[in-house]
């Protein structure tokens, strides 16, 4: 089983792939693999029809995601198996969903051992409820966007080869927190590639000429949620994200959900993410083979 780099030049292969065992998780996007290769150590291989990927989610040992492609996986999991037993460590599955979870107690009992984790949960969003932000719950970010649409000379335009130098230009202002240099450096690739990446788009909010907020997302591999991949804003400029989340899924109707990714456990980004109110929280588990 040989693994290999990823390289930008696998998009279409890998997409392909993606597409065939679609779900709304934020790994359905060649983009999660591609954007954070380096900082995750990425490798895919090709096994039997599925697309395999090996990753240090943490440190220590390698783990692996559940099998992309069309068909049963079995076979594929179970050359996993006979792989890891060679190198001495059990077979490590990250980011498992419950029906795989299930489907791997079906097909492999009394094999596997699974560990939930609430702080790697994703928030799922139907994107109607952005363009209003109706009912009560919402109704502060209501307020918000009200507020930042009477109070500043604002303008909203889409991600662009003719604003991606200052998009750029924007996003290194909020690069020197060192806790977040692996993101800021696959932000920094994203708009670099932007271009070369299909399924990317994004938005900005310009206040008095300037941007304000910027706003990226790729498309998922069931064709019908967006991902929310990176977020950069003035937080002084009271409303502008929320204006700015608004206006960007009101420019793309094509995405019915959206995927807010997870909170990490850092109960700032829990309490933002809660306060939009999600439909559903997608549970995924660490599932480990008994040796």
């Amino acid at each position: 089983m040989i693994f290999k780099p990823i390289l930008l030049s696998d998009e279409a292969k890998i997409s392909l792939y993606l597409s065939q065992s679609p779900s709304g998780q934020l790994i359905d996007c060649f983009e999660a693999f591609y954007l954070w290769r380096d900082a995750l150590g990425v490798q895919w291989a090709e096994v039997e029809g599925f697309a395999l990927f090996r990753v240090h989610y943490r440190a220590g040992e390698p783990q692996y995601l559940f099998p992309f492609g069309a068909g049963d996986p079995a076979p594929v999991i179970e050359r996993l198996r006979r792989d890891c037993a060679r190198q001495g460590i059990p077979l490590r599955l990250a980011k498992v969903r419950q029906e795989q979870l299930l489907y791997l107690q079906e097909r492999f009992p009394g094999a596997f051992t699974a560990t939930g984790h609430r702080d790697h949960a994703e928030y799922l969003f139907e994107t109607a409820r952005f363009h209003t932000y109706s009912g009560k719950a919402l109704q502060p970010k209501r307020n918000l966007v009200n507020y930042a649409r009477k109070a500043f000379d604002w303008h909203y335009e889409p991600v662009a080869p003719a604003n991606l130098a200052e998009c750029c230009a924007f996003a290194n202002r909020f690069s020197g927190d060192e806790s977040f240099a692996a993101d800021s450096e696959a932000l920094s690739e994203a708009l670099t590639h932007f271009e070369a990446l299909p399924a990317m788009s994004g938005g900005v909010i310009r206040i008095a000429g300037a941007i304000a907020a910027l706003f990226i997302c790729t498309g998922l591999g069931d064709g019908q949620t967006a991902a929310g991949l990176f977020l950069r804003g003035d937080h002084d400029k009271r409303g502008v994200i929320p204006l700015l989340y608004q206006l960007y899924f009101i420019d793309h109707p094509e995405f019915r959900y959206f995927n807010f990714g997870e909170d990490l456990g850092l109960d700032g980004l829990r309490q933002n993410k809660l306060s939009f109110q999600p439909s559903e929280l997608l549970e995924l588990y660490e599932v480990e083979e008994i040796q």
